[in-house]
């Protein structure tokens, strides 16, 4: 829950949390430059200029399941290579079972990471559109509604219903 504290003239339900962000905002458009054109080799200059190598390995913790899934795959290549190298004495085979293992665990929990974080994501979406009316932002918009409707009745010199 939330540790901030509500107005006490607030009538917003203690159920919801505080923001009117959205859970899963939708995509913006494309900017001219992400559009391609057609000519293959011209997109692929264009996708190369556009890598980052060390911005990219500095935010590489921001990305959602990247750093569960290499960890995962470092203690995994480290063990399978260390088991490797105990039986059988030869340290590039070993390296190279520890790289493939590497390798192979981190896309496997990459991909089932994701898998779970979309399936989420698809349930988010789904409960927003069942009830949308739960939302923070829907409902601070029906209670400006309200309050101008109000407004407008206390004008007309009408009684608000």
């Amino acid at each position: 829950m939330s540790d901030r504290k509500q107005p006490t003239g607030s009538s917003t339900p203690l159920n919801i949390p505080a923001g009117n962000s959205p859970i899963t905002p939708d995509p913006q458009p494309r900017t001219e430059v992400e559009n391609l054109s057609g000519d293959k080799w011209t997109d692929f200059r264009a996708a190369m200029g556009r890598i980052r190598v060390v911005e990219d390995l500095e935010n590489i913790g921001k990305i959602p399941c990247a750093r569960n899934s290499l960890l995962y795959g470092i203690a995994g290549g480290a063990g399978v290579g260390a088991v490797r190298f105990l039986g059988s004495r030869r340290p590039w085979l070993a390296a190279n079972w520890a790289v493939g293992s590497f390798i192979a665990i981190a896309v496997f929990q990459w991909e089932t990471c994701n898998r779970a974080r979309r399936k989420e994501i698809q349930q988010m979406r789904a409960i927003q559109e069942r009830y949308p009316h739960r939302h923070i932002s829907k409902l601070k918009k029906i209670e400006e509604e309200a309050k101008a409707a109000a407004a407008a009745a206390a004008q007309n010199g009408e009684r608000p219903s």
